[in-house]
């Protein structure tokens, strides 16, 4: 296991891809709509570090209800791993309280799911695998 990202939450996209550029000469590899949870992600390799800034896209969407309430800024980290439901498996045997009930669809090719803030330190913890029926970028670990 291994930290895969960091998910920003934005409230004013290009201002904050405006931002990594001038900071770590970063623009996004990568673009993407999770119709499912009504974001679009951009991803963006920071020195190494990967980086996911979310965009609601629609207004009821989960993500627009926590700028809401909590602002922009950081929204999650996220972790590897071999497989998402062992893993799921493995949260809620040690009574972990995950988001959904089962892994589902993300963004890069990856099956994912969470774990609840009050069970994580106050973070939200993304864990994410890769989808077989769904292809990713390629970028290894290090590259992104």
């Amino acid at each position: 296991m291994h930290l895969e990202h960091i998910g920003i939450a934005s409230a004013d996209i290009q201002a904050d891809l405006e931002r990594y550029r001038r900071l770590f000469g970063a623009t996004p590899y990568k673009v993407e709509d999770v119709a499912s949870e009504g974001v679009r992600t951009y991803f963006l390799d920071a020195g190494g570090t990967k980086i996911e800034l979310l965009e609601a896209v629609t207004p009821d969407s989960v993500l627009a209800r926590h700028i809401e309430k909590r602002g922009p800024g950081l929204h999650h980290l996220a972790f590897a791993v071999d497989d998402a439901d062992d893993m799921m498996t493995r949260a809620r045997d040690e009574g972990l309280q995950t988001l959904s009930d089962a892994p589902k669809a993300g963004a890069d090719g990856k099956l994912i799911f969470f774990v609840h803030p009050k069970d994580a330190g106050g973070v939200l913890t993304e864990f994410c695998a890769p989808d077989p029926a769904k292809p990713s970028d390629g970028r290894p670990r290090g590259a992104e």
